[in-house]
């Protein structure tokens, strides 16, 4: 009863945020509850968001805090963010959405926002077959948002078994990360040792394509491992099925370190962050400003893992 009492003396905060996004598509009809069909492919996991109101336990972990336990502060990344598991901040709109919202207190100054894992930790592409990781995501337009990070990715089992340590050798793949409001996606991996490395640590191999904010779009890796050398299996990024960036073994070169980005398991991660030096970089400067509008992050419709 308790919990219901605070929902409801959230609902009209839920309305006003999430006006931002679900507004802009009320003309639109939600699809239905299942995710499409690959062909070829199995559909081996998914979450559709169906349930209005708290985000599910069974599925979902929440980071929470500044770092993980003993990890890098700002989670090595110089955001700002106090990642929280409020439902002001994360939670599955009545459009069933779910909706990553980053706040500030207008006392403070300071921001709060989320960032969730899946609790399946055992995502992996067998020898001889291909794996296909997707979402179908909304990036809001409008507003100030300088400093906003939106980003669905993943991370080797390896990291969280090694007690959250050993990035980046335990391998990740950046799926989506859009910064600032821009019409861009950038899909990227970290892999090997830091700094430097294969994967030209903290920046990673990435590569850029055009978006539409406003509208929902679907994000996909396709990781492939086909060929039976090692040097021609490769991860793909696509979006709404255009390829825009490939890499390959022979780009990594390194067996071992390719081992660990695309032969391990995997959990996925969506999350919202404020500044740090990815929306820096692409700003010019520090990142939010005093400008930046609160309320912009995400919503995610549907995100699934087909295997073939």
């Amino acid at each position: 009863m308790r919990f219901f009492t605070a929902f409801l003396s959230l609902t009209c905060l839920f309305t006003t945020i999430s006006a931002r996004y679900d507004l802009s598509i009320s003309n639109e009809r939600r699809a239905a509850l299942e995710v499409p069909q690959r062909p070829g492919f199995t559909l081996t996991w998914s979450e559709t968001f169906s349930k209005p109101g708290a985000i599910s336990s069974s599925e979902w972990q929440f980071d929470v805090g500044t770092s993980y336990p003993e990890g890098p502060p700002n989670w090595g990344t110089g955001e700002i963010q106090t990642y929280t598991n409020s439902l002001k901040n994360a939670y599955i709109s009545q459009n069933e959405h779910l909706t990553i919202v980053p706040l500030q207190n207008p006392k403070t100054g300071t921001w709060t926002s989320a960032r969730i894992e899946t609790v399946e930790d055992s995502f992996k592409c067998q020898p001889g077959g291909q794996m296909i990781i997707e979402a179908k995501i909304l990036l809001p337009g409008g507003g100030m948002q300088e400093g906003v990070w939106a980003a669905f990715w993943a991370m080797g089992r390896k990291f969280r078994r090694n007690g959250n340590d050993g990035w980046p050798m335990t391998g990740e793949w950046d799926i989506m990360e859009a910064v600032n409001g821009g019409n861009t996606t950038l899909g990227t991996v970290h892999c090997g040792s830091f700094p430097g490395g294969p994967c030209d640590e903290p920046n990673g191999i990435g590569g850029t394509a055009n978006i539409v904010r406003g509208v929902f779009n679907n994000y996909a890796l396709r990781i492939d491992r086909t060929s039976q050398n090692w040097r021609k299996e490769y991860l793909s990024w696509s979006v709404n099925d255009v390829e825009y960036h490939t890499v390959s073994g022979y780009d990594i070169g390194n067996y071992t370190t390719w081992s660990n980005l695309v032969h391990e398991p995997f959990f996925l991660l969506f999350n919202v962050a404020m500044g740090g030096g990815f929306p820096n970089a692409w700003a010019g400067h520090v990142t939010p400003t005093p400008k930046t509008t609160p309320g912009y992050g995400m919503l995610v419709d549907w995100v699934a893992v087909y295997n073939k």
